[in-house]
C-alpha cells in the first residue's frame, strides 16, 4: 500500500445518502412554492460546496427565503429520511482490507460532528477509524481547515496521505493540504464534473483498492 493514512469523506463516499438529499431538497422546493424538481442527473451537475452556492444554482431567492433558514429546514427534512440511507456496497470489506494492510483511516466530513458520529455508529464501523471529524454547524462551508488541523496536530507527512471523496471540494481539500486525491464517481457529483479536476477516478469504492 502506497499510503500510511487514508482520509475518507463520508457523505456520498462511504455513506450513500445521495437519493435522500435529492428527495429532501425536492420536498423543500415544494414547501417553498418553487416550480422546480431536481432529477438525479441535474442534482449531480449542480451540487457543490459551499452548499450556499448549490442553493443559488437551484434557484432559491435568498431575499425571500434566507439561506440559513432554508439550510435548517432542509436538515430537518433530511433527518426524517436518514434511516433510508445505507453504506455503499462492499464498504465494510474495503475498510477491512485497508485496516489489515496497516493504514490508518480517518473521516473528515462537512457533516455536523454529532450527526456524523451518529451515522457512523449506526453501521458499527467507528472501529475502522482512528477519528471522525465533522463540522460545528449545518452550513457545509469547507473541510480545508479540518484537514489542515488534523495534519498539523498529528505532524503528518502529506506524502503519506490520500484523500478519498466524491466531490470537487474533496479535490480542493487534498490540494490545499498537498496530498493525493482519489474521487469516487458514485456520489454527489457526476463523472463529467469530477473529470475536470484531473484527479484519479474510481467507478466505485472497490475501485480504490488498486489505486492505494
Amino acid at each position: 500500500m502506497k499510503y500510511k493514512y487514508i482520509i475518507w469523506d463520508w457523505n456520498g463516499t462511504l455513506y450513500n445518502d445521495v437519493q435522500i438529499c435529492i428527495d429532501a431538497m425536492n420536498e423543500l422546493l415544494e414547501m417553498k412554492g418553487y416550480d422546480i424538481v431536481l432529477s438525479s442527473e441535474r442534482y449531480k451537475e449542480i451540487f457543490c460546496f459551499p452548499v450556499k452556492r448549490y442553493y443559488e444554482r437551484i434557484g432559491f431567492d435568498f431575499s425571500v427565503h434566507p439561506f440559513e433558514v432554508l439550510a435548517e429546514e432542509y436538515i430537518s427534512l433530511y433527518s426524517e429520511k436518514e434511516k433510508e440511507a445505507l453504506l455503499f456496497p462492499n464498504t465494510n470489506i474495503v475498510l477491512d482490507i485497508i485496516s489489515k494492510k496497516g493504514a490508518e483511516q480517518i473521516v473528515i466530513s462537512a457533516c455536523e460532528k454529532k450527526r456524523l458520529a451518529k451515522q457512523i455508529n449506526l453501521f458499527g464501523i467507528m472501529k475502522s477509524f482512528s477519528c471522525a471529524i465533522g463540522t460545528d454547524d449545518n452550513f457545509a462551508v469547507s473541510k480545508v481547515a479540518l484537514a489542515e488541523k488534523w495534519i498539523k496536530d498529528n505532524n503528518i507527512n502529506t506524502d503519506d496521505v490520500v484523500f478519498i471523496g466524491d466531490t470537487v471540494h474533496d479535490y480542493e481539500v487534498a490540494s490545499a493540504v498537498d496530498c493525493d486525491c482519489i474521487l469516487v464517481c458514485a456520489g454527489h457529483q457526476s463523472t463529467d464534473v469530477l473529470k475536470k479536476t484531473g484527479a484519479q477516478l474510481a467507478d466505485n469504492i472497490e475501485g480504490i483498492i488498486e489505486l492505494i
